[in-house]
């Protein structure tokens, strides 16, 4: 569907300008290659002009999952060297295991690398627009995802950078902005941009949501994008409601190595262990287990007797319990 060209920076200044930036503070443009994420480079290139004072750099890292891959970076580059703005370009390599797609390593590693790259408090700037938000809501839904995961994506979230002190803000300024939208801004502006054949593949998931699905949807419910956004915002604040209430009973629950402890959580209610048990892995940085595998874990560490020392394995990370009745996390290595 066209639309009719807007100007996007307006928008942008004021997701930018709603942060407490310090003079040389670094801004990250993190590059895909497709038009999203060249019109956050071509919107940062314009604030760049009006903000000096700051740090600037684009990231692209090449997993190789595309034969063009190699050309598309080297059209990145040579795009970066007209505006004269700083690139980091480089291959990542994905290790990819029998119990993870190759796109969820991918993004995995990605995001590892990006902050690694980055200074310890920089912002990293994003390109997922509203049209990937509602995909990612329906493919939760999908995925019988409880708040957590219908929250989708948040505009901002600021996280701690691994083994560096300071604090990331991951932002996503265009996260109310179309597809068609940033399409109109990228042609008007004449942007150097990647076409993905694989994003037309709609035996990925996302891609039948995007092609096939969505769109009915807003043909038979015109209002319905602006429905699914509005349920991603109601969830996201109930989780943020539930994260302040589970965090001080949390921490009544760990010892001094950060470790949870076993038999009080037999005190609560099997729901309420679910909860506390997903706010103590999140909080360890692990990647969400499935609901059966979260029961899994709940019934092995917290329901069996006291002879017994489980192990539950999802994933990079395996969870055992100590003979003191202590829960460990720990990652491993997968063949």
């Amino acid at each position: 569907m066209n639309v009719e060209y807007r100007d996007l920076y307006p928008e942008f200044s004021v997701a930018l300008a709603a942060l407490t930036l310090r003079p040389s503070q670094q801004i990250v443009a993190c590059l895909g290659g497709g038009a999203d994420s060249q019109t956050i480079l071509d919107l940062l290139d314009r604030w760049r002009t009006e903000h000096p004072n700051l740090s600037y750099l684009a990231i692209h890292l090449d997993h190789r999952f595309h034969p063009s891959s190699a050309e598309w970076a080297a059209g990145l580059e040579k795009d970066c060297a007209r505006r004269g703005f700083p690139l980091r370009c480089e291959v990542l390599p994905v290790a990819q295991g029998a119990r993870i797609s190759k796109e969820a390593a991918g993004r995995e590693a990605r995001y590892q690398r990006l902050s690694e790259l980055a200074e310890s408090d920089a912002v990293m700037l994003l390109g997922q627009h509203r049209n990937d938000q509602i995909e990612t809501f329906l493919l939760q839904l999908k995925r019988g995802a409880g708040p957590k995961g219908l929250a989708s994506m948040a505009h901002a979230i600021a996280s701690d950078a691994p083994q560096r002190p300071g604090q990331q803000t991951w932002l996503r300024p265009l996260l109310g902005v179309s597809k068609a939208e940033i399409y109109a801004y990228a042609e008007y502006h004449q942007l150097h941009w990647i076409e993905d054949d694989t994003n037309y593949d709609t035996a990925i998931d996302r891609n039948f949501l995007r092609h096939e699905v969505v769109p009915k949807l807003e043909q038979r419910w015109p209002h319905f994008g602006n429905a699914v956004l509005r349920s991603a915002q109601l969830c996201a604040e109930q989780q943020d409601v539930l994260d302040e209430l589970l965090a001080e009973q949390l921490k009544q629950l760990l010892n001094s190595d950060g470790a949870l402890a076993v038999d009080p959580l037999r005190e609560h209610s099997a729901a309420t262990q679910r909860a506390l048990l997903r706010a103590w892995l999140h909080q360890n940085g692990a990647t969400m287990p499935s609901y059966a595998q979260l029961e899994e874990i709940r019934t092995q560490m917290v329901q069996s007797g006291n002879d017994k020392q489980p192990q539950v394995g999802w994933g990079r990370f395996l969870l055992t319990r100590t003979r003191q009745r202590y829960l460990q996390l720990q990652q491993r290595h997968e063949r």
